[in-house]
């Protein structure tokens, strides 16, 4: 009868703070200063000493001036938990210089994803209404191949490596940017080897949705 008893108050104290536990996240959740935290993680990491710099050449480190724009916050609350190399040095080799793990906790990843989301740029990235299309992901499919951006993108394992591998690009990046920048490289990243495109508007649509089907 009393193990009875301990095992009930147990389990009704555990549940309460289990409770209160989840009410706390939440809240933290939805708290607009959940940014303003991650700013001050983001100042205390000292991420700032390898990214705020202006982007160029093979953008190694990348700037983070306007990472929300490129970004899916939820793919970058993933990539803070296990960072690893993305970017190639030249054809085939990966750079030395590459980004620590900071050993984050699942609270710190989210808190520093939700800063780094806030950082915009109005000015490459104008607020113009851009959707996916679905039916044009086959016709993007082929644009993808005329522009041979196999020579330096990979895709399921095919391609080159100079450019990013593109597996699972439509988790990682913002159809708004992808457009933006497939019109524009050079905007963003200065002497990227990536030249400005000849694109219609209907084929960077049509690219932009078939990179985004690849999840």
């Amino acid at each position: 009868m009393r193990t009875a008893f301990i095992l009930t108050t147990c389990l009704a104290i555990a549940l309460g703070l289990f409770a209160r536990a989840r009410a706390r996240v939440q809240n933290v959740s939805s708290a607009p200063d959940t940014a303003k935290t991650g700013a001050a993680l983001y100042m205390e990491l000292r991420c700032g000493a390898c990214h705020e710099i202006a982007a160029s050449g093979i953008n190694i480190p990348p700037s983070l001036a306007n990472v929300g724009d490129k970004f899916k916050t939820s793919w970058i609350e993933v990539y803070l938990k296990s960072p690893y190399r993305r970017r190639w040095a030249s054809t085939g080799a990966r750079p030395i210089l590459r980004m620590p793990n900071f050993l984050l906790s699942d609270e710190e990843a989210r808190v520093l994803a939700a800063f780094l989301a806030t950082r915009r740029d109005t000015t490459r990235i104008k607020k113009l209404y851009f959707e996916v299309d679905s039916t044009k992901v086959k016709e993007g499919e082929q644009i993808y191949q005329e522009y041979a951006c196999y020579g330096c993108h990979k895709v399921a394992g095919i391609g080159g490596d100079m450019g990013p591998d593109l597996n699972e690009v439509g988790k990682r990046l913002r159809p708004k940017y992808l457009a933006a920048f497939l019109q524009n490289p050079q905007a963003f990243i200065p002497d990227s080897p990536m030249k400005i495109s000849e694109l219609w508007d209907e084929e960077v649509r049509a690219l932009v949705s078939y990179l985004m089907s690849l999840k």
